[in-house]
């Protein structure tokens, strides 16, 4: 028999798999281009964090969307079910200067419409640099990831009909950059590439794999000095997504169960160390579904943080100025911590509809520490310390690849 949360995940697969939440298009739930619709709804949402050694797990960041009211400085209560997005204290943004502080120089976008990848300003979104990528790719599946010294990028470019994996270094003053390919293997024909992620050392790369079917995935570890992989496998239905380093050990990934009555879907943790190759060996950190919330996407930082994308959906009346979304920082077991910034409904939902809200909160990026994000929130900018600022060069719900 199903429980209410069953139901609950049912309905967000539905909703979220089969169309697009901002243009109501079809989307085939088995196809390659699935994590091109999530990084519309999430990836600020986060092509995030590559984190560092020594982290401990000590909290969760959540980016939570499902408005297109503005974003505000913090929860306004209703009435409806518990979940992560009311939860929390709202953070008390720090002055600018010290919001900035530690922020990366640079951040690397690979569009999903043209063949480049664009350097730009972290201050700003100027463009310093532009580097055209293989012509015959297909850039809706381009992945990006960053190496954690600030100047360099592991990018997956799906050269059809294999994924090819690719270094890209950028000058000191950001304004040139050069690409060359790594020492990993191709993805063989019928695999995809679904995220990458550097280690802290920037010794392996980590990549998220998906079959062309979208019902099954790996998690393959390679070393960039010899090529040697080892893979991380199971035999239930799903992918994963969105890889993150913890520490020189333990890998994060957000599994996307192909059944939601599995309960397997969330943020798990791989510990690379231990003997064996089963990918859900591990634990999960964070369930995709917390009360009428549902986690859209989720992952470490080096501060013991995760950073994920949310959504609300209950069944209570959604009214203006409802919190709908936004960026939420949880302990690992879950416990909301702080609301980083906090989406309101701009009008009240259909009477007939309360609880769907369409949202635009998406979180793309995030730095090792978790500080500094990169989002798409109505506005496409930064998220530093809870201030958030706008930056241009994308517009919201644009789905594209980022890190810094």
């Amino acid at each position: 028999m199903l429980t209410d949360r069953d139901v609950t995940e049912e309905l967000s697969a539905a909703f979220h798999d089969r169309a697009d939440p901002v243009t109501g298009l079809a989307i085939d739930p088995a196809g390659i281009f699935r994590h091109a619709m999530r990084a519309r709804r999430r990836r600020a949402t986060v092509r995030v964090a590559v984190v560092g050694a020594g982290a401990t797990l000590a909290a969760v960041a959540v980016a939570v969307g499902l408005s297109y009211g503005p974003a505000g400085p913090g929860p306004v209560p209703t009435d409806r079910p518990p979940g992560l997005l009311l939860a929390a204290e709202v953070a008390e943004a720090p002055p600018t200067a010290a919001a900035a502080a530690g922020m990366p120089r640079y951040y690397v976008t690979a569009g999903h419409v043209r063949p480049v990848a664009e350097v730009r300003d972290s201050a700003t979104g100027k463009v310093l640099a532009t580097v055209a990528l293989p012509h015959r790719i297909d850039p809706k599946v381009s992945q990006v990831a960053a190496a954690g010294d600030g100047r360099t990028f592991a990018l997956a470019l799906l050269e059809y009909p294999r994924t090819r994996f690719y270094r890209l270094r950028v000058s000191a003053d950001g304004r040139a950059a050069q690409l060359t390919v790594l020492n990993v293997a191709p993805l063989p024909p019928g695999e995809f590439a679904d995220g990458v992620a550097v280690s802290p050392d920037g010794s392996r790369l980590a990549v998220a794999v998906q079959d062309s079917g979208g019902q099954h995935g790996a998690v393959e570890v390679v070393s960039l000095a010899t090529g040697a992989a080892r893979t991380w496998t199971t035999a239930r239905p799903g992918v994963p997504a969105g890889l993150s380093w913890a520490d020189g050990r333990r890998i994060g990934f957000f599994w996307e169960a192909v059944s939601a009555s599995s309960g397997a879907s969330g943020l798990w943790v791989l510990d690379t160390a231990a003997p064996g190759h089963g990918l859900l060996s591990g634990r999960r950190i964070l369930p995709v579904v917390v009360g009428a919330d549902t986690v859209e996407y989720a992952e470490l930082t080096t501060a013991g943080t995760v950073v994920a994308a949310v959504s609300y959906n209950g069944t209570a009346h959604v009214a203006r100025g409802t919190v709908v979304g936004g960026i939420v920082e949880l302990s690992a077991r879950g416990r909301p911590l702080r609301t980083l910034l906090a989406e309101h409904a701009a009008y009240s939902a259909d009477p007939g509809h309360p609880g769907w809200y369409i949202g635009s909160c998406l979180l793309a990026a995030a730095d090792r520490t978790g500080s500094h994000l990169l989002v798409s929130c109505d506005r496409f900018g930064r998220l530093d310390r809870g201030r958030f600022t706008a930056l241009r060069g994308a517009a919201p719900q644009s789905a594209v690849a980022a890190a810094w």
